[in-house]
């Protein structure tokens, strides 16, 4: 008998594939950071991935690649995963946050355990706004200081300073011997993430905010067919925001993984995603953000702009320092 999967498990590949993923290069990266700090490791062999965990030197690497027209040469690959992004939000809303994201994968798991142990909760409309609003203050604040509050010399400064070239070691290290107030917060963000689906999504990410609110002036809403809609809630029940579906055709903390989508019981669904006002399939947010990723690390691959173009001799140098060598 052969295996068809069906299109719940289908929604949850692109998901699986990505966070397996950002585990090899995690894997990788301490591999690296255990051989220079040993003193024995070829600079080369750092995974450029990583760098999708700076979104910070990503937003000061395209402040500027917009300012000077010239990518950042210490963590290129950071900016073009913030490239890819942002493309994802204009054209298929948060599909990097439901379909890439490594945060918000585990969001999601966080949230689907917290069901099943009968911990969820939902709040208000007016309290969910409120709740989001520090996400949005967070965001004004990194765009102001990397916009307006640094000038062209100074964001260079920071882009080739020891600290920003070796970030994603120091990011580490904090990981590998978090402090006692360090493992308070986590604990909290997840016991939050328990309970209420999506907390840090929705009310904590800046880099989610920037990518809901290029996601509103997109082609790719939700569209809900109230007279073919039973009223079972289920949309709701698996939506990993804890969305109401009827609430906006274009809600800001939607991350386009089309669970809801596919959970809906009709043979045709009563929710589905249209494109400039046309119905796709429920796997089209998930095919574009393959689609964008794959299509911006071919390009970044193919004009030599996914690897640190720094002397490797000075990166093993400086690694090395940062991890104490």
């Amino acid at each position: 008998m052969s295996y068809r999967p069906t299109p719940k498990a289908l929604v949850r590949l692109p998901q699986w594939f990505f966070f397996v993923a950002t585990l090899a290069v995690g894997v990788q990266f301490v591999r690296f950071c255990l051989a220079v700090a040993a003193g024995s490791a070829d600079a080369a062999s750092r995974p450029a991935g990583v760098e999708g965990f700076l979104p910070i030197s990503a937003l000061l690497g395209l402040r500027r690649l917009l300012a000077a027209g010239s990518f950042d040469p210490v963590h290129p690959a950071g900016l073009w995963i913030l490239l890819a992004a942002i493309v994802m939000a204009v054209l298929f809303r948060k599909a990097f946050c439901g379909h890439i994201c490594p945060v918000g994968f585990l969001a999601v798991r966080l949230g689907r355990l917290g069901q099943r142990l009968k911990l969820a909760r939902s709040v208000g409309p007016r309290q969910n706004a409120l709740l989001g609003l520090p996400k949005y203050l967070l965001l004004a604040f990194f765009l102001f200081t990397t916009f307006f509050g640094m000038d062209l010399a100074g964001v260079d400064a920071f882009l080739r300073s020891s600290y920003n070239i070796t970030a994603d070691a120091r990011l580490l290290l904090f990981f590998a011997s978090p402090s006692a107030k360090a493992l308070l917060i986590l604990a909290g963000l997840a016991g939050l993430g328990l309970v209420f689906r999506g907390s840090f999504c929705r009310w904590l990410c800046p880099y989610g905010a920037l990518l809901g609110l290029l996601a509103k002036v997109g082609p790719t809403a939700l569209a809900r067919d109230a007279a073919a809609c039973t009223g079972c809630g289920r949309c709701r029940t698996v939506c990993p925001m804890d969305i109401p579906i009827d609430a906006s055709p274009r809600p800001m903390t939607c991350t386009a993984c089309a669970s809801c989508v596919v959970a809906c019981p009709r043979r045709e669904s009563a929710v589905r995603f249209v494109f400039a006002g046309l119905p796709v399939p429920w796997w089209t947010t998930a095919a574009g953000a393959c689609g964008v990723f794959a299509l911006a690390y071919a390009v970044a691959h193919a004009l030599g702009l996914w690897n640190a173009t720094l002397p490797q001799a000075m990166l093993a140098r400086l690694y090395a320092m940062a991890l104490g060598g």
